[in-house]
């Protein structure tokens, strides 16, 4: 019995350690998709629809950065804005944002103006939403045409009702080819 005790001892600190790195991990509503180099920030954003937030090149690859917000009202009331360390990619990968409730969301608009918004905030339970009518003002120079920057005012569906996105963000940058 007293070898079980000690080494039971010996083990807890370790097995405390590996609960602790676990629970961190699978904390949050959900985690941004990290661009290589950076870190994510959980940050919040501020400002409303249309309000510029450069937040810099600062740690982004080849200088890339996301500026303007997006507000969301119906199903989930929030201001969302891009954070350094956050994905900020053209076409399929999308924008990772983060709310001013500290959630996380992607927003993804093609050059047809299809609009396609994730996020795993508890309140929203569908969890992906899609749209149609997004305004593209801004394409990549490589001659792909993918949008760089874009305005909506429009209302994304999902299975548990409607959300409605109003503002502006424009990728700006190197790394896509996007206009700075």
């Amino acid at each position: 019995m007293y070898d079980m005790v000690s080494g039971l001892r010996r083990r807890l600190p370790a097995c405390l350690i590996v609960l602790s790195i676990g629970l961190a991990a699978c904390s949050g509503a959900t985690s941004p998709s990290a661009i290589s180099g950076g870190a994510a920030s959980s940050g919040s954003g501020s400002g409303a629809a249309g309000a510029t937030t450069d937040t810099g090149a600062a740690g982004s690859p080849g200088g890339t950065s996301v500026t303007g917000s997006l507000v969301s009202s119906g199903l989930y009331d929030a201001t969302w804005t891009w954070q350094p360390g956050n994905a900020a990619d053209v076409g399929t990968g999308g924008v990772t944002l983060t709310s001013d409730k500290g959630t996380f969301g992607n927003i993804q608009v093609l050059e047809d103006g299809s609009i396609t918004f994730t996020s795993g905030a508890p309140e929203l339970k569908s969890g992906s939403y899609t749209g149609t009518g997004a305004q593209v003002h801004m394409k990549d120079a490589s001659g792909t045409q993918l949008p760089c920057g874009w305005t909506l005012d429009n209302d994304v569906t999902g299975s548990d009702g409607t959300i409605h996105l109003k503002g502006t963000m424009d990728i700006v940058g190197t790394v896509f080819d996007c206009p700075q």
